[in-house]
């Protein structure tokens, strides 16, 4: 038997020598693509955690916003309250100095003008905790709000 030899022609030479040059340019090439894919499905988590955060944020906007309709409510209860015993407490001072009430009257006026004042008290008392609540809400979502935008 008889071995022949073949040479290779010059372009397969010529393709022979780039094929590593090839190979590492489609290395490369789907380096990049990896890339650009992880980028990609990090993006896409991205996204769809901002929509849950912005879900989130809505619904809690209008449970902030209803909070703030029912303690406007609450406030404006309480100033009415007030308003009203200290009608009243001011009706009794002018029973008492027109002079058209007896002695017996003046002391039951007396003991009813103590517990409007007491009830006033309370009503300010309860008002200035509604408050002061309110204020150390609305200053922890302006403080959650602050920390979610950094």
């Amino acid at each position: 038997m008889e071995i022949i030899e073949i040479n290779q022609p010059m372009e397969i030479r010529y393709k022979s020598q780039n094929y590593e040059e090839n190979k590492n340019q489609d290395d490369e090439y789907l380096q990049l693509q990896y890339v650009i894919e992880a980028k990609r499905n990090m993006l896409v988590k991205k996204q769809k955690k901002l929509q849950k955060i912005a879900n989130e944020n809505k619904f809690l906007e209008n449970i902030k916003n209803d909070y703030l309709n029912y303690n406007n409510y609450i406030v404006k209860q309480k100033q009415d309250q007030i308003t009203a015993l200290n009608l009243l407490n001011n009706y009794i001072d002018d029973l008492k100095v027109s002079g058209h009430l007896s002695e017996n009257n003046i002391q039951d006026a007396k003991i009813e003008q103590n517990k409007i004042l007491k009830e006033l008290k309370s009503i300010k008392h309860g008002l200035d905790k509604i408050t002061n609540a309110s204020k150390e809400i609305n200053n922890s979502l302006v403080n959650r709000e602050r920390k979610n935008t950094n």
